[in-house]
């Protein structure tokens, strides 16, 4: 790869569920891009919410406000990653991926809709911080 093309490529911001627990409650917007029956299940509470789910996000990414701070979320992380990068490629700039997930959500306390029984305790155990005492944003879940 080129030097030009490497100087090009951004790195997602990714947040803790703490971290993204306090940026909700400062305004953020959370969206949650779970398929519809995952949300019935179990969703996001007690923050601004709407969920846009990965299967529909292409065609409804423009849903997404461009002017206040958005933070991506889904079960452990990896579609909402994808869903951040397709963000920062139309030129957002205030979005960051929850890394992990409603599952580390769920293990925190923080709040829920529906029932946590479908989440997986071996994904609600692992650690956001890969053992590691700090994470990028500085902080740690």
């Amino acid at each position: 790869m080129n030097e030009t093309v490497k100087k090009d490529l951004v790195e997602a911001r990714e947040v803790c569920p703490t971290t993204s627990h306090r940026l909700l409650g400062e305004g953020a917007l959370l969206v949650d891009v779970r398929e519809a029956d995952e949300v019935a299940q179990v969703g996001f509470a007690g923050c601004d919410v709407v969920n846009i789910p990965l299967s529909e996000f292409e065609a409804r990414w423009a849903e997404v406000p461009r002017d206040r701070d958005v933070i991506l979320a889904c079960a452990v992380g990896e579609r909402s990653l994808k869903a951040t990068y397709f963000l920062m490629y139309q030129g957002y700039d205030r979005v960051a991926n929850m890394n992990p997930g409603i599952a580390r959500w769920v293990a925190k306390g923080f709040p829920i809709s529906g029932s946590a029984e479908g989440i997986a305790a071996s994904e609600a155990a692992s650690s956001c911080c890969g053992g590691s005492a700090a994470k990028k944003d500085g902080g740690c879940c």
